[in-house]
């Protein structure tokens, strides 16, 4: 366990394993617990770096400074404190956000990225209007029926709790507003702060693309779309699973995210 100071904020971050460097960004949901059954697979090859973003978990910080430039700073001041020049990412949904504009504006510490049910912040028509539908209709049920799908709730009820109570760990349920957090989250996705669709062009990195067949955010023809600009990207679609397939089938996720590096980010 240990902090990097970040513009002056303690920014929470875990080491585990060894060899490459795979980190792991989470969703607006979640917080680095999250990745709990990604860890004991990937750290036999890899050493893994989970985090909680800042504003998340234990890297209390203002919303003020929920801003996509500040996010990325840590991500590189975490990186330079454990002295890892170039890293795979793997991203859920805010992480997956992250990620994107750490590879177009960082490629040389990029090696690969993987883009899992991720919207990506991107102008993307059908995905920006599926997520204002959602904040209008999905304000009064829990995080887990917000994110999670029917299969999984209904056949793994005590992971769905669970996946719950890692959020419960968040500012955003015990000490923020649900106003002003909701607000926050509105403001990442004004279009003065989203990427135009060409910039993926841009991603020079081997990429993959995963999400599950029932996300409700991130429409799998949606990942297609992006993939088709990123030059040799793949897209893997997941069955049964919502908008966290790497909780929700890990065991089908780690074997895809798992091949993909091992081929294509870090070839033995």
């Amino acid at each position: 366990m240990s902090f990097v100071v970040s513009n002056g904020r303690p920014i929470y971050y875990e080491r585990a394993g060894s060899g490459p460097a795979v980190l792991f960004l989470h969703g607006a949901g979640s917080n680095a617990a999250t990745w709990w059954q990604q860890l004991p697979a990937f750290s036999e090859r890899y050493t893994c770096i989970t985090a909680d973003i800042r504003c998340f978990g234990r890297s209390v910080a203002p919303l003020k400074e929920f801003q996509w430039p500040q996010l990325l700073q840590d991500v590189q001041r975490l990186l330079e404190q454990e002295k890892i020049e170039r890293v795979a990412i793997v991203g859920q949904s805010l992480g997956g956000m992250i990620g994107l504009r750490l590879a177009l504006e960082h490629p040389t510490l990029v090696a690969g990225f993987v883009a899992s049910d991720t919207s990506l912040s991107i102008d993307h028509p059908g995905m920006l209007q599926r997520i204002r539908d959602r904040q209008v209709t999905q304000k009064a049920v829990t995080v887990e029926q917000r994110s999670l799908g029917r299969w999984f709730l209904e056949n793994e009820p005590e992971k769905a709790a669970l996946y719950a109570q890692i959020n419960h760990f968040n500012p955003s349920t015990h000490s923020l507003p649900p106003e002003q957090w909701g607000q926050a989250l509105a403001d990442m996705m004004k279009p003065d702060a989203l990427l135009p669709m060409d910039a993926l062009a841009e991603v020079k990195c081997p990429t993959l693309f995963v999400v599950g067949s029932e996300d409700p955010i991130v429409p799998v023809l949606a990942m297609h779309e992006a993939a088709e600009l990123v030059k040799g990207s793949t897209v893997a679609v997941i069955k049964d699973a919502g908008h966290s397939a790497y909780f929700e089938k890990p065991s089908e996720y780690n074997k895809l995210v798992l091949g993909f590096i091992g081929r294509y980010v870090y070839p033995q």
